[in-house]
């Protein structure tokens, strides 16, 4: 295979790394033995140190173990971006369960289902959500429900404040029957944990050669190669899928995260690796959340600033205090970012690397965010990615020296990426247009109970290696950079001829007039669909001529 993409990766950009053959949780126990007194996870103005992190992550396993949770149970996790989720799927992992991660504001009757086609015991959710749910709940009788509270881990003086406010509303629960409140069940678990262990915080090393048998302190319960995470998704083919994820999936992907943003190698330069914080606003219950801005920073000793709503002057107030120095989202942020006066008036010089994924990023949006950070004394570019959730997310990102515009980037060092003749295993010239695939440890060990689906999406090609049909259309160049056009189900046949909404989306985008444009099929008697545009003007109160 031709990989001439090495060709153009950043200095720090090796492919070399250390990576043991590990579980999420014993990621986590790496780096807090480097990292102990480094903060983990930021929350509304509280920090949580790697060290504190890791106990609240082993009292909760402890009492999630109490109430029958152990290997091969499925735990829904169903919460935004807050501490309890962060611990809640370590916690989950260390007892060699599954999280099933959904959005903490789905209807009760999506989650009946997700819960019952993962065959789920458990349920975290926020306090605030479950009185939507309580017949739902009621109806299902699941073994366990966690009801979590947004104070649990915010200030003394923030806690009272939202008690005093929006906490008022919230309707108090019967913690009887399967109810219980995170914050008594993670206690009762420090009780049995200290029990255990007493003062005795120094963890056997899951990497060591030491026999199963001569360790005290934590024996793996499961494999890193069995399913760790369910996630949701469309699939490769637009409906509905359950996505089996593993551990070496996820930490296959989160170790190149120090080489993707330029920094030293945090377990072989550790005096050099500095202390960096990721904006964790994209939700964990989606691949790019969950991996990217949380498990990948985590397991390399990097802070995590949990952002749980995404308002744009919220996000300028938070972004103000802390300063962080890498951002990963969607486009629609970066739009935010630039309409907040806060940011607007600040420095953003502590900026090191942002990037874009999950939607198309428009050219003119990457023009005008990195001018704008640049008038603010940081010189980076906005750099674009490509992933879908069957390969976790990230497959390509671009560098930062060769960051090229329109590219989705080059695919990771333990990644392989080629173009082939859509409905085929053959792949194309560079330059020819055709159905993107990907190959490597990231890609999901399959559908959950659908056997059928799993192999329209993952075929093994001429080189006995699994590849994923992502149902996307795109091209590479010669040199190794892969082009995103269009999500292949988008396509609208006009007297059986495929047209691609997004070019014409593009020539119509390209008249200053517009704001927006989307083109989309309407049934004709004879050419069976033909193209209807609809478009928003800039300015609203534009006169006839302009509107013409």
């Amino acid at each position: 295979m031709d990989r001439a993409w090495k060709n153009f990766y950043d200095e720090r950009m090796t492919g070399d790394i250390d990576l043991p053959d590990g579980t999420m949780y014993e990621m986590l126990l790496r780096a807090v033995k480097y990292f102990p007194n480094r903060s983990a996870v930021t929350f509304q103005g509280t920090h949580i140190t790697f060290k504190e992190l890791l106990y609240e992550v082993d009292c909760f396993a402890e009492g999630l173990a109490d109430c029958n949770v152990g290997t091969g149970t499925v735990v829904t996790v169903c919460l935004p971006n807050i501490p309890q989720a962060v611990i809640s799927v370590y916690a989950i992992n260390k007892l060699g369960a599954i999280a099933n991660m959904v959005h903490p504001k789905t209807p009760a009757a999506e989650l009946r289902n997700s819960m019952k086609l993962t065959g789920s015991e458990c349920l975290l959710i926020l306090d605030a959500f479950l009185p939507k749910c309580t017949e739902m709940l009621e109806e299902i009788q699941p073994g366990l429900v966690i009801a979590c509270k947004i104070g649990d881990y915010l200030s003394a003086p923030k806690a009272l404040g939202f008690n005093m406010t929006k906490g008022r509303k919230i309707p108090k629960i019967k913690t009887d029957s399967f109810y219980i409140y995170f914050s008594k069940l993670i206690r009762h678990g420090e009780l049995i944990f200290q029990g255990k262990y007493e003062d005795d915080y120094d963890w056997d090393d899951p990497f060591s050669d030491k026999p199963e048998k001569e360790k005290k302190t934590y024996i793996r319960p499961f494999e890193p190669d069995a399913p760790a995470v369910y996630l949701h998704s469309g699939g490769t083919t637009g409906s509905p899928k359950i996505i089996q994820l593993s551990s070496a999936n996820m930490n296959n992907l989160g170790a190149w995260s120090p080489q993707i943003v330029g920094a030293p190698d945090p377990f072989r330069e550790t005096d050099k690796f500095p202390e960096l914080t990721m904006v964790a606003i994209l939700p964990l219950f989606h691949g790019f959340g969950l991996c990217m801005c949380m498990h990948s920073m985590l397991m390399n000793g990097i802070n995590i600033l949990l952002v749980p709503v995404f308002k744009p002057e919220e996000l300028g107030r938070i972004i103000c205090k802390e300063k962080p120095q890498l951002i990963a989202a969607v486009p629609t942020l970066y739009e935010g970012m630039m309409k907040s006066k806060k940011i607007s008036r600040m420095k953003l010089d502590f900026l090191i690397a942002c990037f874009v994924g999950g939607d198309g990023l428009p050219m003119d949006l990457k023009n005008r965010f990195e001018a704008f950070v640049a008038e603010r004394g940081c010189h980076i570019s906005l750099r674009e990615g490509y992933g879908l959730t069957e390969t976790v997310t990230v497959c390509a990102v671009n560098p930062e020296k060769n960051c090229r515009a329109g590219s989705v980037g080059l695919p990771l060092p333990t990644i392989d990426m080629k173009i082939v003749k859509t409905g085929t295993n053959e792949e194309v010239p560079n330059g020819e247009k055709g159905e993107i695939c990907v190959a490597g440890p990231t890609v999901m060990l399959g559908y959950l109970n659908d056997p059928e689906a799993t192999d329209l999406a993952i075929h093994v090609h001429e080189d006995g290696r699994r590849w994923v049909h992502t149902g996307d259309f795109g091209y590479r160049d010669d040199d190794g950079f892969f082009y995103f056009e269009q999500r292949l189900k988008r396509i609208i046949k006009v007297s059986g001829v495929p047209v691609f909404p997004t070019q014409i989306e593009k020539v119509l985008l390209a008249n200053e007039a517009l704001e927006s444009a989307c083109a989309v099929a309407i049934p004709h008697p004879y050419r069976m669909h033909v193209v209807k545009a609809y478009i928003l003007l800039k300015d609203k109160s534009a006169d006839e001529s302009t509107k013409n």
